[in-house]
Order: structure tokens, then C-alpha cells, then sequence
């Protein structure tokens, strides 16, 4: 058997995405030289039992054994590749928003996949640009991004100012906080029956029994 170099795990319809696998394999027969003549044998060898069952259906009355590997990906993209609606695409696109649990490395990410289907064209960056910006939720981040203009702003330069907001604010945010906590004292007065200072047995406030005396405490707060 012969030792190929990487790994091609199997495909499952049910849970991968044609495209994904497609370009995956594309690398493997590149990467380890396989002939034209043995491509669809790789091809076929890797689906899951139900997804090579799915193969066979749709090249029937067709042999698997005698379609060639272009014929096999040319009925596979048109059976797991969905009809792209550019407007449907660009409507996803649009609206997407920066969620809280996203980093903003991921956010940008996200909206490069979903520009992919857009056609955009040569307005590519600018609507890139424009929906990275805009997709920020209220906070300093969206705050820092508005203050540059427009008309100059590259690309890659959001991404960086966002980069450097969210680290100003995380460090603000993880600064050490004293808190000052309010300062109570017994005030004035003498126990009647031990005639020490601090203490009384009759008055206002609240009595609290210590040692067989009934201390008046004030819960004064120190007001600065």
C-alpha cells in the first residue's frame, strides 16, 4: 500500500461541506502526484458509506467504475453546491453584526466569508471596510473607528485601531479598583456598671451584650 503524504478524512454529506472536502482533496492528489487515472479511485475511497451510495445514484445508469474524476466533481458541485442569489448574499452580508463572544480578528474573518458569494468586485475592500466599521456595537471600540475619516481610511486600518481600542479598554477594565469601605466606631458614653469609656448601659443605638454589658453601638460613617 502506498504511503501518501496528509491526511484526507472521509467525507460525510451529512455532516461536512462539499466545498471544504473538494479542496482539501485537490491539495492531497497535488501534494502526492496521483495520476489522472487513479484520481476518482481517491475520490471515491473516501466518502462514508451513505454518501458513496449518494455517488452511485447520481451517476446512475452510469458505473461508477467508468466515470472519469472530472465528470464525478462536475456531478457532485451541481448536486452540493446551492444556486447563489447574490442579493440573498449581499443581504447576510450587510447585516451582519460583531457578536460579544467574537474577537474582532474573528469578526473580520467572518466577513470575508461571507463577501465570498457577493461579487463585489472591485469594491471589494470599501464595503469591507464600511461593515467591519459599522458592525461594531456601541462602545469604544465603534467610538475610536468613527473619529477617522473615511475618505483615507485603508482596509487595514480598522482592524488595527479596533485591535488597539479593545486592549485600552481591557487594560482599563482589569485595572486595580481599592475600595474604601465605611468605618464604624462606638462613640462616647460610659458603662454604668464599669464606668469604662466606649460604652453604656442606657442611650440610643443598638446594644449588643459583651461580657455581661450592654454596649450602645453608633454606626457613625466617616464622611470625607
Amino acid at each position: 500500500m502506498a504511503n501518501f503524504l496528509g491526511n484526507l478524512s472521509v467525507f460525510d454529506n451529512k455532516i461536512h461541506e462539499w466545498e471544504v472536502f473538494y479542496g482539501k482533496l485537490t491539495q492531497f492528489i497535488k501534494l502526492n502526484t496521483i495520476s489522472i487515472s487513479n484520481q476518482s479511485a481517491v475520490l471515491l475511497t473516501h466518502p462514508s458509506d451513505k454518501s458513496y451510495r449518494l455517488v452511485r445514484n447520481l451517476v446512475h445508469p452510469d458505473k461508477l467504475e467508468e466515470i472519469t474524476y472530472s465528470e464525478l466533481v462536475q456531478v457532485l458541485n451541481g448536486h452540493f453546491t446551492p444556486k447563489r442569489w447574490t442579493f440573498a448574499d449581499r443581504a447576510k452580508f450587510y447585516e451582519a453584526i460583531k457578536s460579544d463572544s467574537e474577537t474582532i480578528k474573528e469578526w473580520a474573518a467572518r466577513l470575508r466569508g461571507l463577501a465570498v458569494y457577493c461579487e463585489f468586485g472591485t469594491e471589494l475592500d470599501t464595503v469591507l471596510r464600511d461593515r467591519f466599521v459599522l458592525g461594531f456595537r456601541t462602545g469604544h471600540e465603534r467610538d475610536k473607528l468613527f473619529e477617522r475619516n473615511s475618505k483615507t481610511l485603508t482596509l487595514a486600518e480598522p482592524l488595527e485601531v479596533a485591535l488597539k481600542a479593545s486592549c485600552a479598554r481591557q487594560a482599563r477594565a482589569g485595572a486595580v479598583v481599592v475600595k474604601e469601605e465605611p468605618v464604624f466606631y462606638v462613640r462616647g458614653g460610659r458603662c454604668a456598671q464599669c464606668c469604662r469609656p466606649g460604652h453604656r448601659r442606657s442611650g440610643l443605638g443598638r446594644r449588643r451584650s459583651v461580657r455581661g454589658h450592654t454596649i450602645l453601638i453608633v454606626t457613625d460613617t466617616l464622611i470625607r
